[in-house]
């Protein structure tokens, strides 16, 4: 049984290499009419192009795998152009020079724009213009152990001052030492958490004209706060440093549960892919803030090329995928053959379509059953640049850390020297 499972697994993986591989090395043909060329990041649409080819005869679509689609653009003279690009990092000033409007999906009535979450759909606008349509998304969220849960105050989300206030009163000392044996959380153990809070008071790093741009003020305000909260309830920096270095080795999920610390940051594709897989006993809170949730940054969306060969073709595949009965079969599809590469959700996110979302992925993903994201709270990230997550790595996360860090009188290097220095790396 098992191996005939892992002849399943190999021989899925295969086709879709090979699909990928196909698309990606051949040129544009003469006539490609009925054919669907999609470009994307996301692999796992070899399933749901497979399961689309099935039933459209007329109209069967390839992959041509793109690790960044965003850079892809305008496609090179001799490759296979796209008739429709998936992934993060599509919204633009300018979504008209690269995209085809796609009102007319809705004027016709193949789709209507409420099936989607409004402040998703509507980021795919460029003024009255739908150039884009939401795929799939991810939330900000901390775990802790099922058997803390009584120390958590709320049933569905936590703030950043909850979160703090508990975390402190879960620490504990050896009274011989005076050395930390629980701290309930420590911000400079995730920089990703330390970014989130960036987000939460409106530092607002965006693209603008062809730059990164920022709120300076609300980023002192936030850096402010995040030393404060290290120092005040976990003595220092160097504190913290010390303890997630003796005891928070182990994967995020193990931290909270071995008893070391209340509180663990992570996202949702992590989140539910991890309790899929591993029978924890874990439990859940959204990060909310100002009855703000905000959205991962890697957003992904779907557009058709503005100059697809296959318009038509592009606008059928559209539409299948949209439908909440196809994206259950792929979530039933991934459920039956149990594969082990498998993504979580929708293109590895929560599915843009509300339904899916709220009544199907909870009968896959159990654990949704008690806590679904609130709808009314979804904040959408800015419009940022396809090298944004290289940026955010080499440029934002090492300057929090180290303002967060930084001793009194010590110097700390700017944004503008850190950007330098990043472009040096990645354009030279």
């Amino acid at each position: 049984m098992r191996k005939t499972k892992q002849n399943i697994i190999k021989a899925i993986f295969i086709a879709a290499i090979s699909t990928i591989f196909l698309g990606a090395c051949q040129k544009a043909p003469e006539n490609q009419d009925n054919r669907v060329v999609i470009w994307t990041s996301c692999s796992e649409f070899a399933q749901y192009i497979e399961l689309f080819n099935k039933t459209h005869k007329d109209n069967s679509a390839i992959l041509v795998y793109k690790e960044n689609p965003a850079l892809a653009l305008p496609p090179a003279k001799d490759e296979l152009p796209p008739d429709i690009i998936v992934g993060s990092w599509l919204r633009t000033e300018s979504p008209q020079k690269l995209y085809k409007p796609l009102d007319y999906i809705f004027d016709n009535k193949k789709l209507t724009s409420d099936i989607f979450y409004t402040s998703l759909f509507n980021s795919g606008k460029k003024g009255k213009i739908q150039y884009l349509l939401p795929v799939s998304f991810n939330l900000p969220a901390i775990i802790f152990a099922a058997e803390n849960r009584d120390l958590v105050p709320d049933s569905y989300t936590l703030s950043l001052e909850q979160i703090r206030q508990t975390a402190s009163q879960f620490n504990q000392k050896n009274k011989k030492t005076d050395a930390y044996t629980r701290i309930g959380f420590t911000p400079l153990s995730n920089t990703d958490f330390l970014y989130l809070t960036t987000k939460i008071y409106d530092a607002d790093f965006h693209e603008y004209k062809g730059s990164i741009d920022w709120d300076s003020n609300n980023l002192a305000k936030a850096t402010s706060e995040l030393k404060n909260w290290v120092i005040t309830e976990n003595t220092s920096a160097q504190t913290e440093e010390d303890f997630a270095f003796k005891y928070l080795f182990m994967p995020y999920y193990r931290q909270v549960t071995s008893g070391r610390t209340l509180y663990a940051y992570t996202t949702s594709d992590q989140l539910f892919k991890v309790m899929k897989d591993q029978n924890l006993q874990l439990d859940y809170r959204w990060v909310v803030q100002d009855k703000r949730l905000h959205i991962e940054d890697s957003l992904m969306m779907m557009g058709i090329y503005r100059h697809a060969k296959n318009q038509i073709g592009a606008t059928e595949f559209i539409t299948w995928f949209f439908q909440p009965e196809n994206q259950q079969a792929i979530l039933e599809r991934k459920e039956k053959l149990n594969l082990e590469t498998e993504m979580f959700g929708i293109s590895g996110g929560f599915s843009a379509v509300r339904d899916v979302t709220e009544h199907i992925l909870p009968v896959f993903y159990t654990q949704l059953l008690t806590n679904l994201p609130p709808a009314q709270m979804l904040t959408v990230p800015e419009q940022l640049p396809a090298r944004w997550e290289s940026y955010k790595s080499m440029v934002v996360e090492p300057f929090l850390k180290s303002v967060i860090t930084a001793q009194e009188g010590e110097s700390v290097t700017p944004i503008p020297d850190l950007e330098s220095e990043w472009r040096r790396k990645v354009f030279d």
